[in-house]
């Protein structure tokens, strides 16, 4: 048997049937536009909305960030507008953000008792997406604590560089103080041996101008002895008391004979 398709008039007035339906429906919401615009909070419906795709991030947000729409009745009001031109998905997602947000606007709008099953399911589904929210708030956080750790681990990394260079440098800075402490000792041991040979050649000069002294009188001893002697042998003779220079070059020289 073959299927008889609508004639276009019957398409129309079924068109007009629907429609008439969603209007029949939102005149609830519109007698009670007054209470809902001054008591709803957009950004509560918003997130339920947008995952029923009954509205997008666009008209999300207009709602909430508009500068056209400074109060949360006029953002409420622009709520429902928008919802109004999504027809019967629209209403009937709406109801399910009421019954679930604000169980008394929906006694209000729809004349009946909000039901549990509703509720338990979207309070586990909004639970579930918490637990995600938070895992992915916590992978965000572990994923810049591991950024944050990579780079104290390259910044230790270069400070380990560094300070096996300054260990470096210190050896060798060691290692020349070493060689300097080396050479001082043998500077102060030649100072030592310096001194002591000073001390030495000290005692050595006192002795010698000691020894000459001793000679010097051994010296005049023998020349008094000697002139005694010469004068007896006839080889002394007077030349003044003014002379004594040339007396004595003669007495060395009779002495000398």
């Amino acid at each position: 048997a073959s299927t008889q398709k609508p004639s276009e008039p019957e398409m129309d007035d079924c068109l007009e049937t629907l429609k008439d339906e969603e209007e029949a429906l939102w005149e609830n919401v519109e007698c009670n536009r007054h209470m809902l615009s001054r008591y709803i909070n957009p950004a509560k419906l918003t997130p339920y909305l947008r995952q029923c795709k009954v509205i997008d991030e666009q008209d999300e947000d207009e709602v909430l960030n508009s500068l056209m729409l400074p109060s949360k009745i006029n953002r409420a009001g622009r709520l429902l507008d928008i919802l109004h031109t999504k027809g019967q998905r629209g209403y009937v997602v709406f109801l399910e953000s009421l019954e679930f947000y604000y169980p008394e606007l929906y006694k209000l709008v729809t004349g009946k008792e909000p039901t549990r099953r509703f509720s338990t399911i979207w309070r586990k589904d909004t639970k579930l997406q918490q637990q995600v929210k938070t895992k992915d708030v916590q992978r965000c956080e572990l994923l810049a604590k591991s950024r944050q750790l990579e780079d104290e681990r390259k910044q230790l990394k270069l400070n380990k560089i560094e300070l096996l260079t300054f260990q470096e440098r210190y050896n060798k800075m060691k290692e020349e103080r070493n060689n300097y402490n080396d050479e001082l000792v043998k500077v102060k041991d030649e100072n030592y041996n310096l001194a002591m040979r000073y001390a030495q050649l000290s005692d050595e000069k006192s002795m010698a101008v000691i020894r000459s002294r001793d000679l010097q009188l051994e010296v005049r001893e023998m020349f008094w002895g000697a002139l005694g002697r010469s004068s007896n042998r006839g080889c002394w003779w007077h030349l003044g008391k003014g002379d004594s220079r040339k007396v004595w070059s003669s007495h060395l020289l009779c002495l000398s004979r």
